[in-house]
């Protein structure tokens, strides 16, 4: 008879990482990019931040956004893995 194993609990870091990085994606990229394309790139007219400035943009905001909510979150213990 085989047993099943139960599966571990996501770690706090992990879910916080996710939703910083999914948060900063949605909300914080386009802020960024509506304050570049005012201060450096004409706002009145359409955006004309171009694409490849928008990708780069988008992200160095998630990557430093994921990063910041991850290491700011508060550590799992993890007893069961024991010191190897």
């Amino acid at each position: 008879m085989s047993t099943v194993q139960q599966p571990r609990p996501i770690e706090a870091k992990v879910k916080a990482a996710t939703v910083g990085g999914a948060g900063s994606a949605a909300v914080i990229t386009p802020a960024v990019l509506w304050v570049i394309d005012e201060v450096w790139f004409n706002g009145a007219a359409a955006p004309d931040v171009p694409l490849p400035l928008v990708g780069l943009v988008g992200l160095v905001v998630t990557g430093v956004c994921a990063f910041a909510a991850g290491f700011w979150a508060k550590h799992t213990a993890r007893p069961d893995l024991g010191r190897s």
